[in-house]
């Protein structure tokens, strides 16, 4: 009995430790960031619950990002503040100023945990574009630098109209049956048809049916499972890796095997062709170690995990593209500047346009109005997040007052820093005209769906001229029409209405952007 009463002693003594401990470390966090500017704030959970309240007054797949304007917006926050999401994190400094965002932005190196919470459980791996080691990252990114140079990129538009006619005989042939689709489906096949051609330098045939179907669907599914609450029974969380593990383990073999074949199989350089990534990364190979036919193990690891990671990012190409034609399905005004531009460059038919984009690339460049109407979209419905981690030692000066940001986790929020109405007038409205002919500085500097500086996305330079060669071959022969039900979930029209963003990898209108497509007259 006295050995029983000991025990109970002992464990009731370290249970008390365990938890003096905690509250004082607690406590010490609390103090740490008292004077930084915040919302209501609660001792013991920090600004959990009220994350977790303002969350659930939205649909469940809703993006980070508008939960955290939405609890600015609740409390009349400045455009720097913290919410303290400890133990989950040490916290976050939130902004949606420019010039804060400048900082974040271009001073301060990726946060590892973004890498390591969102991008390689989705990728598979921890090489190339998902190290967490900042020189690995860099040197993969120097790698693949040229071949996302604009140059190359305008070598590779034929291509992409040849597929943007795929997508506008898919929208044709949608019209014809007269029912209404998710826009977000033959807009997906379009993006992998771009993205994997050119990574891959061939054909995989998303929109035909060929193996790039495939692969698609599995990028897709991993997309999907990027949005999967978490889930307290152990059994659905096994599943759920499961299917990743098994998306993830297609998709690399894929992309194994194209690796394997571009170092056998050499292919002349084409005077006017693009050169696409897998054979620069090939032709590098070779030069550095002549004569050899295999990868050596930690080079295709790095390759494999870059090119897996590039393959999930056709993804958000669809995204913007399908967020585009919403926005002109709700403004006939825009639909027919467009068609009239359309007309002026290219007059004529759509083939004639195929053969223009082919004789003479650079021509697409000559559609100011058209490339307005996609950083308008991108404006209003920013792709992705932006998180970086502070150094020890730094602080951030808002306003005159100087915060310390030994630590943070900094958030900067594009859905609030491209809506601020400090840079541009009526924020919420669409008006693709305030780009044109030149935006103002604040505007122009706010304007960061691709990130500035070392976090910057070489992919700008493709996605911009794929989007705009996709409305171009589009735009002039079906009009589209947003096909929501009575019933659907509908938030306010800052948020998107009807069309509001799902998930947070890429995030999409809600329901895939049903839609009904009527031909025009040719």
């Amino acid at each position: 009995m006295a050995h029983l009463i000991e025990l109970v002693v002992a464990l009731g003594s370290v249970l008390v430790l365990a938890i003096s401990s905690l509250l004082w470390k607690l406590a010490a966090h609390r103090r740490r960031f008292q004077d930084l500017p915040k919302p209501p704030h609660s001792f013991l959970f920090g600004h959990l619950l009220l994350f977790l309240k303002v969350a659930r007054q939205f649909p469940a797949k809703i993006p980070i990002a508008v939960v955290i304007s939405r609890i600015q917006t609740l409390y009349q926050l400045p455009d720097l503040f913290y919410l303290d999401m400890w133990p989950l994190t040490d916290g976050f400094m939130v902004t949606g100023d420019r010039i804060v965002a400048n900082q974040f932005l271009n001073d301060y190196p990726r946060h590892p945990l973004v890498l390591k919470e969102a991008l390689q459980p989705l990728v598979g791996g921890t090489r190339g574009l998902v190290s967490p080691d900042l020189s690995e990252w860099h040197s993969s990114r120097t790698t693949m630098r040229s071949v996302f140079s604009v140059t190359n990129v305008q070598r590779f538009v034929p291509n992409m109209a040849q597929y943007s006619m795929q997508l506008r005989q898919a929208l044709l042939q949608r019209a014809k049956a007269g029912k209404s689709f998710p826009m977000i489906e033959p807009v997906e096949k379009w993006g992998a048809d771009l993205t994997f051609c050119y990574l891959l330098g061939e054909d995989t045939g998303v929109q035909k049916g060929g193996w790039g179907a495939e692969a698609n669907a599995q990028v897709q599914e991993l997309v999907a499972q990027a949005d999967h609450p978490f889930s307290v029974n152990p059994w659905t969380n096994y599943q759920q890796k499961q299917v990743r593990s098994r998306c993830q383990y297609r998709v690399r073999q894929m992309i194994l095997t194209a690796l394997i074949g571009a170092l056998n199989q050499e292919k002349p350089v084409v005077d006017g062709e693009y050169l696409a990534l897998i054979d620069s990364l090939a032709a590098k190979y070779r030069e550095e170690y002549p004569g050899r036919t295999e990868w050596d193990a930690d080079t295709l690891a790095q390759h494999v995990d870059t090119l897996a990671t590039l393959f999930l990012a056709a993804d958000v190409s669809s995204m913007v593209l399908t967020y585009v034609f919403c926005h002109i399905a709700q403004d006939p005004e825009v639909a027919a500047e467009l068609r009239k531009e359309h007309n002026a460059v290219f007059p004529g038919d759509a083939q004639t346009t195929l053969d223009a984009l082919r004789q003479n690339p650079s021509k697409i460049k000559e559609l100011p109005y058209t490339t307005a109407v996609i950083k308008e979209s991108m404006r209003l419905r920013p792709p992705g997040l932006s998180g970086t981690l502070a150094p020890n030692g730094h602080t951030v000066n808002f306003k005159g007052t100087e915060h310390s940001l030994d630590g943070l986790f900094l958030f900067t929020n594009l859905f609030r820093l491209q809506s601020n109405n400090a840079y541009t007038s009526s924020p919420q409205s669409f008006d693709p005209t305030r780009w044109l002919p030149q935006p103002s500085t604040e505007l122009a500097d706010s304007w960061r769906p691709f990130q500035r500086g070392q976090h910057s996305c070489m992919g700008e330079n493709m996605m911009m001229p794929g989007l705009v060669t996709a409305l171009l071959m589009t735009v002039r022969d079906v009009d589209v029409a947003l096909a929501y039900d009575d019933g659907d979930i509908r938030l306010s029209p800052e948020l998107g209405g009807v069309a509001y963003m799902e998930g947070n990898f890429a995030a999409k209108p809600a329901r895939g952007l049903p839609v009904l497509l009527t031909a025009l007259a040719q």
